[in-house]
């Protein structure tokens, strides 16, 4: 239907968007052809792949004012290919969206799985508590996106955001500065670019490289989308007036601002303008690129390069160019970023994942990644809203309760002392308190040291400073550590076994479970040793490297069941992925997580793994709202999962929360099935086209 009515398609697409006619005719409209065939086919052939998962449901997917039909593909083609239906919600006076629901209509043979709604923003969050709406996918602003996850904290539905626009172009001395120039113009003075762009160019060829810019610049020509010789339409009063925004901002802080052509103020159309000399301390440095700007800054080595690059909030896509292989994928590995291409810039293809992290959100589309955001373990109860209207944001964990034994016996107490793990050591808590822990007799069992925000801090030093060593080391050595801790596991079996029966566990029980505590950390052991990248061809020649790179510092706050089993089913593929961790054990049963801690001492690095105990509630709050922390896994009650939504907006972290629902452990697909795969790590596409 799209190849039948293609020209009232781009026409269209045009007149609305501003857009260059040419570029939605000979790219967007052949691209979103592609998405329907590689999603028809993937709908056939992955039904043993997708054996163990099932769709969704309803998915509402929420498009910005300045959305293109294209990025509206990108997420309803693999939604509707593995059975979720779609509702969209678009601007007003959005034709195009309405056009491709009248020609799937026409269609006729499944009404009602592809709505498209028109209306303004203020409907997003109505859409996403509407009952039976599963999963939300928002693109858009940044503080939008974070806006909504407060908003539908609690709520039910899942969050999908893929936010901002602003891409990376980092031009080494070794690159072939024409192509790089022509990278600049693809990626922020043609209408393919959905955004601005940050330009990182190497001291030695700062000059150079400045002066071919803005030659080629005064070659590009601006008009209306539908002449077909212009390279960049205009894109709407809001798309201009952020652009000025910007420029009067950097210029008062001392920028340099050059643009080419001379475009009456009160022309719809912005000239391309490329930015430079910002001032280290500008707040234009860390803010969002809008189009049509570059803003460039000179760099001197390449640990310099990544230090800028990883420095932004945004971590969408960035391209590297550099004729050395060697070094551009050196910093393409080292890029924090969703996508990266290697000497090219903005290339799709269906069967490659695109997506973003950080503040960029971390939600997929395209390949096997994109299918998977509409999917859920088979078995999975519907998410229902959980949302508490009487929970206090600003209160809720902000006090430790009391925590004074019950009973006759409330002297001092001889039950052994466990302090908190940080750094790869136990130590004493700042607050200098701890906590009794009782068990099933009511009787105390031990003392536990009440952690706090400037323990939460410390941990989270400690993980950010393991990091680097962890993540360098090979599969095997993480394999044989992951080994070597089951080992020393197995040996504390006793302890452990009479640890859990103090606190009610049957000794069958007790037994059984850390017996499947030590096979869980062998699987996952051979899992690290056989994890692997995969690579696979674009439609354009060369091949794709489809990496699994941890998420960085991940806080898990762990369940009261299964004290032992859950702490080990959750610590293990954290580490097996690369991942540094600070654990909050069981508030019932925290002393087998801390018997585990003394072989971990010995076994582990320093601040690879660290373990505070005390009051859930607060620590949760702690490690929300902490904005070095990459991710959070939360496992606890529903209004704390609410108040963890709500919170991690911060930095937009991605979450995983039970909702308060309880989650079979020993049940191998809820303990060790391939939902904790997907969530310890993260996907980057690094692209690396051949030919000139």
């Amino acid at each position: 239907m799209i190849q039948k009515h293609q020209r009232l398609l781009w026409t269209l697409e045009s007149l609305v968007t501003g857009r260059a006619v040419r570029e939605v005719r000979d790219r967007d409209v052949p691209l979103a052809q592609q998405l329907l065939q590689y999603h028809a086919i993937q709908a056939h052939t992955q039904e043993e792949a997708l054996a163990g998962w099932e769709p969704m449901g309803v998915v509402g997917l929420i498009m910005p004012p300045t959305f293109s039909f294209l990025e509206m593909m990108w997420r309803i083609c693999p939604a509707l290919a593995v059975g979720c239906t779609v509702v969209v919600l678009v601007p007003p006076a959005s034709p195009t969206p309405l056009l491709l629901a009248q020609l799937a209509g026409e269609l006729g043979q499944f009404p009602g799985i592809l709505n498209v709604l028109s209306g303004p923003a203020a409907l997003g969050p109505v859409l996403a508590s509407q009952p039976g709406v599963q999963k939300v996918a928002f693109c858009g602003a940044v503080e939008e996106g974070r806006a909504l996850r407060r908003t539908l904290a609690g709520v039910g539905p899942e969050l999908g955001l893929a936010l901002g626009t602003e891409s990376l172009l980092l031009l080494t001395e070794a690159a072939d500065v024409d192509s790089a120039v022509e990278g600049v113009v693809d990626a922020a003075w043609s209408d393919r670019s959905p955004g601005g762009l940050r330009l990182l160019i190497q001291e030695s060829l700062w000059d150079e490289t400045m002066r071919r810019l803005m030659v080629r610049m005064a070659r590009l020509r601006g008009g209306r989308g539908l002449d077909g010789a212009v390279d960049m339409g205009a894109r709407g009063a809001a798309a201009h007036d952020l652009a000025q925004l910007y420029v009067r901002e950097a210029r008062s802080q001392g920028a340099q601002v050059f643009q080419a052509g001379d475009v009456p103020l009160e022309s719809p159309f912005f000239p391309p303008t490329l930015v430079s000399d910002l001032p280290p301390a500008s707040p234009c440095t860390q803010a969002e690129v809008p189009w049509p700007l570059v803003v460039a800054a000179p760099f001197r080595t390449a640990k310099e390069a990544l230090a800028l690059a990883n420095g932004t909030p945004r971590g969408g896509s960035a391209s590297v160019w550099s004729e050395r292989l060697g070094q551009a994928l050196e910093l393409g590995y080292g890029l924090r970023m969703g996508t990266v291409w290697i000497n090219a810039h903005s290339l799709r293809d269906p069967a490659v994942p695109t997506g973003g992290c950080k503040e960029s959100g971390s939600s997929w589309h395209g390949g096997p990644d994109g299918l998977y955001e509409y999917l859920r373990p088979l078995g999975t109860p519907a998410r229902l809203p959980y949302l508490s209207e009487h929970l206090n944001y600003d209160t809720f964990g902000l006090a430790v309760p009391s925590t004074l034994p019950a009973g006759p016996e409330t002297g001092p107490s001889p039950a052994p002392p466990y302090g908190l793990f940080v750094g790869g050591r136990f130590q004493a808590p700042g607050a200098r308190s701890s906590r009794p822990i009782q068990d099933s007799h009511s009787k105390v069992h031990g003392y536990v040291a009440e952690g706090g925000a400037k323990d939460i801090r410390g941990a989270v030093e400690a993980a950010h400073q393991a990091a680097p060593g962890w993540v360098s080391q090979p599969p095997g050595a993480r394999a044989a550590l992951l080994w070597a801790l089951a080992a020393a596991l197995e040996r504390r079996e006793p302890t452990l076994v009479l640890g859990l029966e103090r606190h009610g566990v049957e000794p069958k029980t007790a037994k059984a479970e850390v017996e499947l505590s030590v096979r869980r950390l062998r699987a996952w052991g051979a899992r690290a040793q056989a994890q692997s990248h995969s690579l696979q061809v674009a439609e354009l020649r060369g091949p794709v490297l489809r990496l699994r790179e941890p998420l960085g510092v991940l806080a898990i706050v762990c369940p009261d069941e299964w004290p032992l089993l859950a702490f080990v089913s959750l610590l293990a593929p954290a580490l097996a992925y690369g991942n540094t961790v600070v654990l909050v054990p069981s508030g019932t049963c925290p002393i087998p997580a801390l018997e585990v801690c003394q072989d971990m001492a010995t076994l582990l690095p320093a601040g690879l793994v660290s373990v505070v105990t005390g009051d859930r509630d607060h620590l949760a709050r702690c490690l929300a709202l902490h904005q070095d922390v990459q991710a959070l896994w939360y496992f606890g009650s529903a209004q704390g999962s609410q108040f963890v939504e709500w919170a991690s907006a911060g930095n937009l972290k991605p979450v995983w929360v039970s909702r308060g629902c309880p989650r079979a452990w020993d049940q191998e697909a809820e303990g060790a099935g391939p939902e904790l795969e997907l969530r310890a790590a993260r996907t980057k596409a690094l692209w690396l086209p051949m030919g000139d």
